[in-house]
């Protein structure tokens, strides 16, 4: 068998394969809390001015932003993703869905009060995706960037999933919605957005909040969840099926669904007064 490395790479692009699953992004996906939803719009005070959305997926996040009445502007490169999307947000008749990537829109004349990316802003392009927040924000505006990060604190199912992931070398794999078995540190170094939002002087008053939940995972639902992730698309099928086969039996031995940890880390900061 071909190293994990080796399997993840190649003609596609790992940040294009998401529409391959569009429907079991969309089934299996958790949502995210309407704690956070409140307290971005906080943050924001946008008023009536328009919101932004990078990487919009099938909805997730929109639809629970879309239903506080907003303007909101959806962006999604992949036409399988956006076509979920737009039937996700048929109800709410403020809402546009813009099939491209950020890199290749061209902005309104008019700033976006609020721009917030779920479970994307990783795939926008590093060298430029904080330049474009700036020139889309006014001064003052708001950026919220958040994740669902997956963790498992039952330690014999989490075992039990690891060693199935190992049984077909793709232990590397299994942090993805196990989480890390190992305590975290007192003093963790800032994940990447905080630190770069702290180094960037157009942007100001950089923070981080958590939202802690629990999800119930039946053994299909978690198996749409892995389809949905890049890491587990880009394994060639003749090494993704007997994985999730092995997953499959492993959950059922354990009664057929369990409980997932799902913490959404919010980073949030404001752009500067200047124009």
């Amino acid at each position: 068998m071909a190293s994990l490395g080796v399997a993840m790479t190649g003609i596609r692009e790992r940040r294009a394969v998401f529409g391959e699953a569009a429907d079991a992004y969309e089934a299996a996906r958790p949502g995210y809390p309407s704690d956070l939803v409140d307290d971005v719009l906080a943050h924001a005070r946008a008023g009536d001015a328009p919101v932004l959305e990078v990487g919009a997926g099938t909805g997730k996040a929109s639809v629970a932003f879309a239903g506080r009445g907003l303007a909101l502007t959806c962006l999604e490169p992949d036409a399988r993703m956006a076509a979920v999307l737009t039937r996700a947000c048929a109800p709410y008749p403020g809402t546009a869905v813009v099939v491209t990537g950020f890199e290749q829109w061209q902005p309104p004349a008019e700033r976006f009060g609020l721009l917030f990316s779920a479970q994307a802003w990783h795939w926008v392009d590093p060298a430029s995706r904080w330049t474009l927040a700036f020139d889309a924000l006014r001064p003052g505006g708001t950026i919220a960037l958040f994740w669902n990060r997956f963790s498992v604190d039952d330690t014999a199912l989490r075992s039990a999933l690891t060693a199935a992931h190992s049984r077909h070398d793709a232990a590397e794999l299994a942090p993805n919605t196990l989480g890390d078995p190992e305590p975290a540190v007192a003093d963790p170094a800032p994940a990447w957005p905080l630190t770069d939002l702290l180094a960037d002087t157009r942007y100001r008053d950089a923070e981080t909040r958590r939202y802690p939940a629990r999800h119930t995972f039946t053994r299909d639902r978690y198996l749409d969840l892995l389809a949905s992730i890049s890491a587990y698309r880009m394994l060639p099928e003749s090494w993704r099926v007997p994985l999730f086969a092995d997953i499959a039996r492993t959950v059922d031995d354990r009664g057929g669904s369990f409980e997932l940890e799902v913490e959404t880390h919010l980073y949030l900061a404001r752009t500067s007064d200047q124009p």
